[in-house]
């Protein structure tokens, strides 16, 4: 058992421990954690994680939830499993997700093309609307505010 252990963590709490401690007893197991207590800094809690086949440390918070950054979680585990699905989508899926957007490769398919045809369409239309709409009020004699997409100026 572990002294001075902090209420809301549990098994996963190892005390005051160093980085290399903490590397050793994660024994290059992807995926797996453990908490500590920094030994810069008595009182700051660090998350050690594997992955990448390096041990990552990150500062941990609690203020009723588990933080790191923004999110907040119920649990540790809770954390911990967002952490690596969102390490394994930064460093396995980026290079996929960028080529995606820079360059698609669905263009070809009918869904897309009828899609910039419908919205093409739509932008004629609305274009054509506003025009016939500035023609009615200028004859009507009913002034007319300058439009950057009338053909009256």
């Amino acid at each position: 058992m572990v002294e001075n252990r902090p209420k809301y963590y549990g098994r996963e709490f190892h005390g005051i421990i160093s980085r290399e401690q903490a590397d050793e007893l994660l024994g290059g197991v992807e995926g797996a954690y453990i908490l500590r207590e920094s030994q810069r800094q008595p009182g700051c809690y660090t998350l050690a994680l594997r992955f990448g086949n390096q041990t990552l440390n990150y500062r941990l918070f609690y203020d009723g939830k588990h933080f790191v950054g923004e999110k907040r979680f119920e649990s540790i585990h809770d954390l911990v499993t967002d952490g690596l699905i969102t390490l394994y989508i930064e460093t396995k899926a980026s290079e996929y997700i960028s080529k995606m957007t820079t360059n698609p490769i669905y263009e070809h398919i009918g869904y897309a093309t009828l899609l910039r045809e419908k919205v093409s369409r739509r932008l004629s239309k609305t274009k054509a609307e506003s025009r016939k709409a500035s023609v009615t009020m200028c004859e009507e004699n009913v002034p007319v505010e300058k439009n950057s997409n009338s053909i009256i100026n």
